[in-house]
C-alpha cells in the first residue's frame, strides 16, 4: 500500500494530499448518511421519504467521486492502466 501523505511522494505528486483528504471526507460523509438514513442501504420503494431518496442520490454521487479519484490515482501510477482492463474485471 502506498502512503500518499509521505513527504517524498507529495513532493513528486502534490495533488495526492488533497485527494486523500477528499477521499477521507467523502467516506466519512457516506458513513454518516447511511447511519442517518438506514433505509438507503436497501432498495428504496414508493414509500421512501424524500430525504431518504435525496440521501441515496448523494451517496451514489459520492461513490462515483471515489471511483473517479481511484481511477485518477491509478492513471498517475500507470498512464496505460485503463487501456485494456482484463475482461473479467469490472472497474466501474
Amino acid at each position: 500500500m502506498i502512503q500518499t501523505l509521505c513527504p517524498t511522494l507529495l513532493r513528486r505528486e502534490p495533488q495526492l494530499g488533497p485527494l486523500d483528504m477528499l477521499t477521507h471526507a467523502t467516506e466519512v460523509a457516506i458513513i454518516a448518511l447511511c447511519a442517518s438514513h438506514p433505509r438507503v442501504e436497501h432498495e428504496l420503494d414508493d414509500s421512501a421519504l424524500p430525504r431518504d431518496i435525496t440521501a441515496d442520490r448523494v451517496i451514489e454521487r459520492a461513490m462515483a467521486l471515489l471511483e473517479a479519484v481511484d481511477r485518477y490515482r491509478l492513471l498517475l501510477h500507470d498512464p496505460r492502466a485503463l487501456d485494456d482492463p482484463p475482461p473479467d474485471v469490472d472497474i466501474f
